[in-house]
């Protein structure tokens, strides 16, 4: 799949907090903010664009959304990360 731009600007983020994370890791979780803006890009490739998983990061290995849909949870294999929107 080639994806459009809209889902390349959510790979360059999602790529951004995975190399942000381990600086605010405390144990096995982790939260990083967005930009609501940021925060909506990825939501949407993630959430409602039907991109598939093999699209983002491999480091990703799963992802959902919580806190009555207004934060993500990004699962890799050493953390959490809960994505808000700052």
């Amino acid at each position: 799949m080639d994806p459009g731009l809209h889902v390349k600007q959510a790979i360059n983020h999602l790529d951004k907090i995975l190399g942000y994370y381990p600086y605010v890791q405390e144990g096995d979780t982790a939260t990083v903010a967005l930009t609501p803006e940021d925060w909506q890009v990825v939501a949407d490739a993630m959430f409602r664009m039907s991109t598939p998983r093999e699209v983002f990061p491999d480091a990703i290995e799963d992802y959902t959304l919580t806190d009555d849909q207004r934060a993500i949870l990004l699962k890799t294999a050493d953390c959490t990360i809960t994505v808000e929107m700052g």
